[in-house]
């Protein structure tokens, strides 16, 4: 049921919250200090919840594409890459925002982050597979 709904509903249910998010994360990163608002959370949480919603929408959009057949068969996988590798990016892009840093311990939260995802991509997956496996008529 959740799959013919993501599978039918691509656009706005899959793709969209990708590319807003990402857009969102990306111009958050692009701000001087001074014009960040502050949440009171740790960065490195931040980077770590950041990365961690970035990998599971990257897996989810990876998984629900039909043009890369190796993308549809690894989507954790190859969202792990992609998001390792962007906040590498993202690390070396900030060195030159006023205020900001290049951080190998923010890369290390990033990462962390999107590994978390990686495992709970994983268990929703498995969990919404099997459940909708029993919904099927006999």
């Amino acid at each position: 049921m959740l799959y013919n709904f993501f599978e039918k509903n691509k656009n706005i249910a899959v793709y969209a919250p990708l590319i807003a998010y990402w857009i969102v994360l990306f111009l958050a990163t692009t701000l001087p200090t001074t014009k960040i608002p502050h949440t009171g959370i740790n960065d490195k949480i931040e980077h770590l919840l950041g990365y961690f919603l970035l990998a599971f929408l990257l897996s989810n959009t990876l998984y629900f594409q039909n043009k890369n057949k190796i993308f549809k068969k690894f989507p954790i996988s190859i969202a792990l890459l992609i998001v390792a590798l962007y906040g590498i990016v993202d690390e070396v892009h900030q060195y030159f925002i006023p205020g900001r840093l290049c951080d190998f311990y923010d890369w290390t939260a990033d990462v962390t982050g999107a590994l978390a995802a990686g495992v709970m991509y994983f268990m929703v997956k498995k969990y919404f597979q099997s459940a909708e496996g029993r919904q099927k008529p006999v």
